[in-house]
């Protein structure tokens, strides 16, 4: 997960600040905040929670539920939250999150391991407990260039290749409703449009025609039109949830 500088009371305090009535989203934090007050879900599940800074962005009614290895998580001002110690490969085999939610998700964060197959995966795990009004939002789809968008970290600003995953599910899934907003610092994608009874059985061959891909075949490809991209706006936003 991409962090902040400063502590989590400091960003319990930058959330509750947001203006609701945003029309450009500064950060991806600006659209989180907007996005839990447009939508006032019940049940939330991030993965990649790191230090919990985009968890203080939900509001006081939302049942949180966290995914993460390592969390450091500290001083969380809200009710109602926990978070499982694990990988996401390990919490989707040995828990079931239904349970622990209470109910099927309604919004999910992905924020994890920076490898398109990890993020897809999650992605792929979060669809089996989605219902048709299910929002999926996935993290540094939107690669600024080719350093910050290698496998392995190698700058400050790392959005790995997680952008493949937005390329495949936009070419192999075409039920779902796949966005890219270009908000900083390296964009978010917007998944909807769940319910149908998808098959995986494109992900393999999928992933292996795509993993050697770089930031310079994405340009190739034509990266606006590959990664569906808007701008990070509200009405762009209330637009992709049926608003």
């Amino acid at each position: 997960m991409s962090t902040t500088s400063g502590t989590l009371q400091e960003a319990n305090h930058q959330c509750e600040e947001q203006p609701f009535d945003a029309r450009r989203y500064e950060t991806y934090f600006h659209l989180l905040v907007d996005l839990h007050r447009m939508l006032r879900v019940d049940r939330y599940l991030e993965i990649g929670v790191n230090e919990g800074h985009s968890l203080a962005c939900v509001g006081a009614h939302t049942r949180i539920l966290g995914v993460d290895p390592a969390p450091r998580v500290v001083g969380l001002d809200h009710p109602d939250w926990s978070v499982v110690t694990a990988t996401s490969e390990a919490f989707f085999r040995d828990h079931d999150p239904v349970a622990l939610l209470g109910g099927q998700v309604d919004l999910a964060f992905v924020d994890g391991l920076h490898h398109a197959e990890v993020a897809l995966a999650d992605v792929l795990a979060i669809e089996r407990i989605a219902h048709p009004g299910t929002v999926v939002l996935v993290h540094d789809v939107l690669p600024i260039d080719g350093p910050s968008s290698e496998r392995q970290r190698a700058s400050m600003v790392w959005s790995g290749d997680v952008w493949k995953v937005v390329v495949l599910l936009r070419r192999h899934r075409p039920d779902l409703r796949v966005t890219t907003l270009d908000v900083g610092p390296t964009g978010m994608a917007v998944i909807t449009g769940f319910g149908s009874q998808p098959c995986d059985a494109w992900v393999a061959d999928a992933l292996a025609g795509i993993l050697t891909s770089n930031y310079d075949d994405l340009v190739a490809m034509g990266l606006d039109e590959a990664l569906g991209v808007r701008p990070a706006t509200r009405d762009v936003l209330a637009g992709l949830l049926g608003g």
